[in-house]
């Protein structure tokens, strides 16, 4: 085991995954929105940044469209594929509450999955687009590993900062009195619809970016990658480190990147071996899981964290 890279690994996609947990946490622990198609907008961003980053199609491609442009023109336009992904679904499924909320937005992430499975024209089908271009990541002499583990670092910054400010401007608490009370907030003249809209599309940027840095790093965006696991690994994280704080959905990300990373780097005789591993590491996450739900063993920190 590889302690150096192993660490590095837990750095760069703790704090990438990071972003959408707490984007997830100004949805739901702040606004009252429960999304589980968080995945989607991860998506949207990472095949954004793709297409447009891409070279034109050639050969036995099947994807219609590849703009050449460089990597900040494709970051930029993943976060505009993401808010624009939002609007769309936003504007129908916020009318909605609780669990039809939920099942509205698992499903157009569903769609989306399937969209993208399905429709070769878009991104090559199941194949996917490979070789994405990856930015000169060589600063200040360092190599990319370190460089794309301060680039998530510097994308996680931003969104927590940005996302306390929100919260602590009269704005938040416009969002907070929503969350506890929609007659009361309503009755002293408060937007409800306005507010829900405009948290839902804002969370949905910083999530399109983190998508472009994932595409970055993997170079490769498949609709394998983007399944439904990455919704419930952020929720459970969220869980984890406890809702309505920002310190929190950061802890509870790094904690679980950190189990899952440590399973995945052991060394396995056999490939039954590897496989026994990956079931048990998906049976001990979803074991954490429930018995978080049952103590809630952070509900404390949650309450006595930063809540901004």
């Amino acid at each position: 085991m590889n302690v150096e890279q192993l660490l590095l690994t837990v750095l760069t996609y703790g704090c990438l995954f990071s972003v959408l947990t707490l984007s997830l946490n100004l949805q739901y622990a702040r606004g009252g929105m429960i999304n589980f198609g968080t995945v989607a907008y991860f998506a949207a961003g990472a095949y954004a940044y793709a297409i447009f980053t891409q070279d034109p199609p050639s050969g036995l491609d099947q994807y219609m469209f590849g703009f050449g442009a460089p990597w900040w023109v494709g970051f930029l336009a993943a976060g505009v594929a993401s808010l624009i992904f939002a609007v769309v679904t936003g504007w129908p499924t916020l009318r909605l509450r609780g669990e039809y909320l939920a099942l509205t937005t698992f499903a157009f992430a569903e769609v989306l999955h399937s969209f993208l499975l399905n429709e070769r024209r878009i991104g090559n089908g199941s194949v996917g687009l490979s070789n994405i271009e990856r930015p000169e990541m060589n600063w200040m002499g360092l190599g990319e590993n370190y460089t794309f583990a301060l680039s998530a670092i510097l994308l996680m910054g931003l969104t927590m900062l940005l996302y306390r400010r929100i919260l602590a401007a009269p704005y938040g608490r416009a969002i907070d009195a929503v969350r506890d009370d929609e007659v009361a907030a309503e009755a002293v003249g408060k937007d409800i619809k306005r507010l829900r809209f405009e948290v839902f599309v804002v969370s949905a940027v910083p999530i399109g970016f983190a998508g472009a840095l994932y595409a970055m790093i993997t170079t490769l965006v498949s609709p394998d990658l983007f399944t439904a696991e990455i919704t419930f690994f952020v929720w459970i994280a969220l869980v984890l480190g406890g809702e309505r704080t920002i310190v929190g959905a950061i802890l509870g990300t790094m904690a679980l990147v950190t189990f899952e990373e440590v399973v995945r780097s052991m060394h396995f005789e056999t490939v039954r071996a590897a496989e026994i591993a990956a079931s048990t590491e998906e049976i001990l996450t979803g074991v954490i899981f429930i018995m978080i739900l049952r103590w809630q063993p952070f509900e404390k920190f949650g309450r006595k964290g930063e809540r901004a």
